[in-house]
């Protein structure tokens, strides 16, 4: 059995920008999706600063007079990557291990404190803890440098000063080289090392001078100290922490440095490094030796579709090969239905500041309690990640009103789903629509649908839409009875069904739709939904009221394109119907 991967697996900021305190569940591949200004770029930064060892200006802090405060849970802490530490790193670690989980809090109390004075702490399991020890403990110099060796400081690829995004790639990808050469060169520098250490034999007379001339000028000035030149040995991590990229115009030759290049050219350059990376890290299966946090605001800037999933791949490739990868986007390209799940919904409001919505994994299994149930369910909903880029989800019985209906309402309406922040989603089917309501208002999601006549009389009395004995539901299946004595319909249970019948299921509703004496129960029925967030299509089917005699892509996409003719909208079966249901439908965005 593999080992578990170690990972970030929940973190907790504080006082961070927008953030004024929130708690964000992360993957070995979080997509972080919210709009311009939501503060994804701020959790990056929180974990960012969580495993870097730098100071927070006061622009980094929402409140001044209160600290920031970043918490991470970490996870996939076996015996085994504890016997690659090394004794005294494991020993350091081992008294705030919970499992194979620990839990670390970095607080800085002033805005632009030394980096030194910047408080890491670790948290003691109630089962270690000893009379004289506390539930968080300030760390040593040992457990930090055991700490950072299981998760080293983060790649953080985004526009920020002091970004060093691209060595740190370089770094990475020329790893091999250090630890085929590493050795080999540092036995190269150490034939420097004598000449230029203080207090060697064999240091050289210049550095030697140099030491005795300066004290000599010192001791008059300050006679009760002594300095000495100290050379530190560089070895070849440091030329590869130096290395950087020169770019070179192949039509006329001109050579310059890369952070002299466009922003575009500059995001394309580092997106081929991560793909090159990839490619390097393939089957390297360090999964329990150290987990590296990659951190990419919007990957996707200035690349096209194509290029767009390509770094989208790298990127999944790169979390299965010892790599975490975080990224904030804009682009449902970079979300596969795989990954919609864990994905997180970053909002902001004035009164709570950033904040996400419940993950849609979290949301299901909070609904849904047997496991094939939420397996279902999760696969039903993730084939749609439109809904993670939107505010509003409005959930779909049929093909057809998922083909028709965005046009359809564009006519009607002037304005556009996307406008709306509307994401049209077709179910797997409408007995899930109960269950598919339920999780998006535990991801607080706001959400309406839309279903066929039938739903009423099958399915709306067990989701609790409707009484068991509603008087109107009661009136129309007397109706059925009518119809099947005239037309050799088959019922089972007094609903028409399309087995051994000559009238289909669907045919049957807007038959009985179509009774005069039907329509004020079917009004009621539907006024009773429309109540709840669901709107039944009160002709039996979405194709009754807009005259569709099919259900084909001919046919809608027929429709689509006549539909360019004002005449043609206006003469619909049911032109009232349809500008009744564009109304409840932008109805329903004002609800976010």
């Amino acid at each position: 059995m593999q080992p578990q991967a170690l990972r970030l697996s929940e973190i907790t900021i504080s006082n961070l920008r927008s953030i004024q305190r929130q708690t964000f569940p992360l993957s070995g591949f979080t997509a972080l999706i919210g709009y311009n200004n939501a503060g994804k770029t701020n959790i990056l930064m929180g974990i960012r600063w969580l495993l870097s060892r730098f100071s927070l200006d006061i622009s980094f802090f929402d409140d001044p007079n209160n600290p920031v405060e970043v918490e991470g849970i970490f996870e996939g802490i076996t015996e085994n990557v504890l016997n690659r530490l090394g004794e005294e790193k494991a020993t350091a670690i081992r008294p705030f291990l919970n499992g194979d989980m620990i839990r670390i809090k970095k607080i800085q109390r002033v805005p632009g404190e030394i980096p030194e004075n910047v408080e890491i702490w670790a948290f003691v399991p109630p089962n270690r803890r000893t009379d004289k020890r506390k539930e968080w403990i300030r760390t040593d110099d040992v457990f930090r440098c055991a700490f950072s060796r299981m998760f080293p400081a983060p790649i953080a690829i985004w526009d920020f000063e002091g970004n060093e995004s691209l060595t740190k790639l370089l770094h990475e990808i020329f790893k091999p080289l250090e630890r085929r050469f590493g050795n080999e060169f540092c036995d190269i520098l150490s034939k420097f090392s004598d000449m230029l250490s203080p207090g060697s034999e064999n240091q050289a007379a210049e550095i030697q001078s140099f030491d005795h001339d300066v004290n000599e000028k010192l001791k008059p000035l300050f006679p009760s100290v002594r300095v000495e030149l100290n050379i530190p040995i560089p070895t070849l991590e440091t030329f590869l922490k130096k290395a950087t990229l020169k770019v070179i115009d192949e039509d006329d030759g001109f050579e310059r440095d890369i952070d002299r290049m466009g922003a575009g050219s500059q995001r394309a350059i580092q997106m081929a490094l991560v793909r090159y990376l990839s490619e390097v890290k393939k089957h390297h299966n360090n999964h329990y030796l150290s987990r590296t946090m990659l951190l990419i605001d919007s990957p996707e800037l200035f690349l096209h579709p194509q290029a767009v999933e390509l770094v989208r791949v790298a990127l999944k490739n790169l979390s299965n090969e010892g790599y975490q990868v975080i990224f904030a986007t804009h682009s449902a390209q970079m979300v596969t239905s795989e990954d919609v799940s864990t994905s997180l919904l970053i909002r902001k409001n004035k009164e709570r500041g950033t904040y996400m919505r419940k993950r849609m994994e979290d949301a299901v299994h909070q609904v849904i309690q047997d496991a094939p149930s939420q397996l279902q369910m999760l696969f039903s909903l993730s084939n749609s990640n439109e809904l993670l880029f939107a505010d509003y989800v409005l959930l779909t019985e049929g093909k057809t009103e998922w083909r028709v209906l965005p046009a359809l309402f564009e006519r009607l309406t002037g304005q556009s789903f996307a406008l709306i922040k509307c994401a049209l989603v077709r179910q797997g089917g409408v007995s899930n629509t109960r269950k598919s309501m339920q999780v998006l208002s535990a991801m607080d999601m706001p959400v309406r649908s839309i279903v066929d006549l039938d739903y009423a009389f099958t399915t709306a009395t067990r989701d609790g839409f409707l009484e068991a004995n509603d008087p109107d539901i009661k009136f129309c299946t007397n109706l059925f009875r009518e119809l099947a004595f005239r037309n050799h319909m088959r019922l089972v249970n007094g609903r028409p069904v399309n087995k051994h019948s000559n009238i289909s299921a669907a045919k049957a509703y807007a038959m009985m739709a179509a009774m005069p004496e039907a329509e004020r129960p079917i009004r009621n029925i539907h006024m009773k939904l429309r109540q709840q967030g669901i709107w039944v299509w009160t002709k039996g089917a979405i194709e009754e009221h807009l005259g569709l005699e099919a259900k084909n892509e001919s046919a809608w996409s027929n429709f689509i394109e006549r539909c360019k003719s004002q005449n043609f909208i206006r003469n619909l079966p049911d032109y009232d119907g349809i500008v009744e249901l564009c109304r409840w439908i932008i109805d329903g965005s004002h609800e976010v």
